[in-house]
Parts: C-alpha cells; structure tokens; sequence
C-alpha cells in the first residue's frame, strides 16, 4: 500500500499502538471477570502477576514512545502528503487498539453499569450502577459506582441497548461500545477535511492534528470515551453548516449537534456559536429562531423516544467530589489556601479552593461571553474551539480527554499557528496516565500534570520560533 508515508514512521507507529495492546493486557483496565470471553480475550491472570504487570506497563509506556516519536515525525511531512495519506495512517495505528483492553481510563466499565441499569428499567439519573450488584459495576470506578449518570438521554438509551445485545458478557459490551466510540472517529474522519477546507486549513495538517494525533486514538478508540461520538457528531454538524449556510443547512446542523449534546452536553456550546455564521445582526437573529426551533424539537423528540427524562440536568455535576489532579484552577486553589492555611490566615486549603473553583466557573463564563460577541472577528468556529478549550482549563472536573472537545475543532479552524501548541500540548498529555487510568502525578500536585504540558507547548514554541529566525538568518545574504 503506497501511502508517501516512510515505511520507517507508518510500521513504527504500528509496533507502538501493538505495544500497547499486548502491554495492556497486563497493566491496562481489565476486568477481572471469569466468563469464557474474558479469559479468552484478556487473560486476566497476567493482570495479577505484580513482575508481569510491571513489565506489561513498560511495553505499554515504550510504545507510546514510539507511536508519539512517529507522530511528532510525520508533522515535517505534512506538505508532501495527502488527506488520503494520513486517513490511512490513523486506520493502520488504531488497528491494534480495536482488541486492546480499555487503556487509560475504566470510563467504559461505568457506561456499562449505566446501561445495565437503563436495561434493567431503573433510572440512571437516581441511581448509580452499584444499585445492582454483579460484574457489571465490578470495576467501576468508586467515584462513579453510586453516583447518577451525568449523560445524556440517547447515550445512555444506547449503553442500554448494548448491555440488552451482549447479554450478560462485561467484555462483550466494551467491544460494542468501543464501536461507538470508532463511528465517532469515523463522522470525524469525514468531516473534518471538509470543515478544514472551508476555513482555508490544509486537510491533511487538520487529520495529523485532529484524528492521527496518539492523544486522540489513546483516548478515542483504547480508551472508548463517549466523548469520540459526541465529537464526530458535533464536528459533522458543523462541517454541514458550512461558512455561510442556508436556514435549512442551519436547521439540519442544530438537530446534528444537539444530537451530540443529548450524548454529552458540552457540545451544545456550539448552538450558540451557529447564527454568527451569517453576516449582520438582523440575520444572526433570524438564523438564531430557526437554530433554536431545530435544538428544541430535536431535544424534546429523542427525550421522549429514548423514555429517559430531562434528570441528567440535574446530575451535570455528578461524580465530581473529589478534588480534580488534572484541574489547574483547582492547583492554584489548593496552593494558596496550603500557604495562608500555613499562616493561621484559614482553617484549612479546602475553603480557598471552593473559593477558586468558583471564581474558575465564573470566568469561563466571562470568556465565553467575550468570544461569543467577538465571533464575527476572530471567526465562529475560532471562538468556538478557543471557547471550549478555556473552559475545560477553567473547570472544577478536568480529564486528560477533555481537551478533545476543542481540539478536533480548532485542528480544522486554527489555523497553522495553533499546530504546532496543540499537537505539543496532546503529545505531552498522553504520557500523564498510566494504563490503568491512574494519574503518574498525585495529590496534593493539583494541576501539575496541565501546567507541565502548558510548559512542554511553550518549549516547543520557542524552539520553533528560534529555529525559524536562524534559518532566515542563514538565508539572508549578506552585503559585500
């Protein structure tokens, strides 16, 4: 298969994601179940031998070495090859993960549990999946065990509708899921090119960025987020909406993109963001009546149809307790209240904290304020992606995946200086989990691990801008 894609870089990235998967089976998110299907998949003895584990865990952090080092590579390639080229390229890497163990996360176990419940006619925005004993709230997460599903209708309508496929094999139903996750991938894979083409991005640089990237196959396809569905639906609906759409293209990528957010709510942000797409306010406001028409019968339609309510409004919040590592607002938090608790000026770091956590709330709503009324500027999907990163950065809840909520988006509208931060900032991320889904970086270092990636992306940065200017240095000739 002709590619243009070094052999070198596409069979390294290859051995890594096989790395990983072979890795996985002793040091990922297995479950410790004993039906046929998991021994046979996952032989979860290994996952119980402490030596094997420790090496299994060296393999999986070995190749994400290699697969990042290939990645990070192929960027100086970009210009010689095709959309087609880099398609290819993610397929052939993610090819190992598809019968990887869940990786990175034990999210998949909880949306299980969920389904399990929605299956089994019991509310999962009053119960968690711990209300029914058994394998399928075995390996959920303590954080999520009993707490209320924070999803949307129709992502929980179809967790109920795998668990009632796959009967009463756990593994089965991550595979079915982990397929949801690939038809997400797939809606961006389709549009993507064309949301980048619109906004004058080479297609090619939005995949590297946007679906090659490690950060996305590891959290996307091992790791089986819900978050790779919600995306491609919210990245189709707006590649369907186009620079200046129709009433009825606007009417059909509002019931897209509420469609996302009935899977995870973060995508309704781009609603807001649609009518600034037409030019002149008195057309902002039309095309905002038919949004707002299209989002609402969408919402109230699926609601019914699914039969699970309007509760997930009420359960947002649902999981979130405990103090968040990856949280940066949450870091600068706790850091202030340690020194004035130091000084006898407070109790305790938590009452700071709160105080930081709501003040982090507050200007990310300022922020999104500000970038909605200057969309017309900077550009709608521009603000759209800057908007949804900011207020992942700003949250009291932070996980590593989050940060695909913008950055799929801002890959196809951010233009080439937005490459370069992004892809350092994803690369530095993937290497801040270990394969079970715990953090390499505890408590009380909150958001360590965010500003070490913010501080690998300023590196980088600075050693390309650097690089830039002696070669122009070089270039310049010099007068005689």
């Amino acid at each position: 298969m002709h590619t243009g894609v070094p052999r070198k870089i596409l069979a390294g990235g290859v051995v890594g994601t096989s790395l990983l998967a072979f890795g996985g089976v002793g040091a990922g998110a297995v479950p410790h179940l004993k039906d046929a299907i998991a021994l046979f998949l996952h032989l979860t003895w290994l996952h119980d031998n402490g030596p094997i584990q420790t090496v299994c865990t060296v393999l999986v952090f070995v190749g994400m070495l290699l697969l990042v080092t290939c990645w990070w590579q192929l960027r100086h390639l970009l210009g010689s090859l095709s959309p087609r080229s880099i398609l290819l390229v993610a397929g052939l890497w993610s090819l190992p993960l598809l019968i990887a163990p869940p990786l990175f996360s034990r999210d998949v176990y909880a949306y299980a549990g969920q389904g399990n419940l929605v299956a089994n006619h019991i509310d999962p925005y009053t119960y968690g999946p711990g209300a029914l004993t058994g394998k399928w709230s075995f390996r959920v997460d303590g954080n999520w065990r009993f707490s209320p599903a924070p999803y949307g209708p129709v992502w929980l309508w179809l967790s109920g509708r795998v668990v009632l496929l796959v009967g009463d094999h756990v593994v089965a139903a991550i595979v079915v899921l982990r397929l949801l996750a690939i038809v997400g991938l797939l809606l961006v894979a389709w549009a993507l090119p064309r949301l980048a083409m619109a906004h004058g991005v080479a297609p090619q640089r939005a995949l590297w960025l946007g679906l090659a990237n490690p950060f996305v196959l590891l959290h996307g396809v091992a790791g089986a987020h819900n978050d790779a569905l919600m995306i491609g639906l919210l990245i189709t609906g707006l590649a369907v909406a186009g620079r200046s759409p129709s009433h009825r293209r606007l009417a059909v990528a509002a019931a897209i993109i509420t469609l996302a957010a009935l899977v995870k709510l973060p995508a309704a942000a781009a609603l807001g963001f649609l009518p600034m797409l037409s030019p002149g306010w008195p057309a902002r406001l039309r095309a905002a009546a038919v949004i707002g028409a299209s989002a609402a019968v969408t919402a109230v339609t699926l609601t019914a149809a699914t039969g699970l309510g309007w509760g997930w409004l009420h359960t947002l919040d649902a999981g979130s307790a405990k103090l968040s590592i990856f949280s940066p607002v949450t870091g600068l938090g706790f850091l202030t209240g340690s020194a004035l608790s130091a000084i006898g000026l407070v109790d305790t770091p938590a009452v700071v904290t709160r105080v930081f956590l709501a003040g982090g709330l507050a200007l990310g709503g300022v922020l999104a304020l500000g970038l909605l009324l200057r969309a017309h500027r900077i550009g709608p999907m521009r603000a759209l992606g800057v908007t949804m990163v900011a207020v992942v950065a700003l949250g009291p809840v932070v996980q590593p995946w989050y940060l695909l909520w913008g950055l799929v988006l801002l890959a196809a509208v951010g233009g080439e200086r937005s490459l370069l931060p992004l892809g350092a900032l994803s690369l530095a991320l993937c290497l801040a989990l270990f394969p079970n889904g715990k953090s390499l970086i505890e408590p009380p270092l909150y958001g360590a691990p965010v500003a070490v990636a913010i501080g690998f992306a300023a590196y980088q940065v600075r050693r390309s801008a650097r690089k830039i200017r002696v070669e122009i240095v070089a270039a310049t000739p010099v007068p005689v």
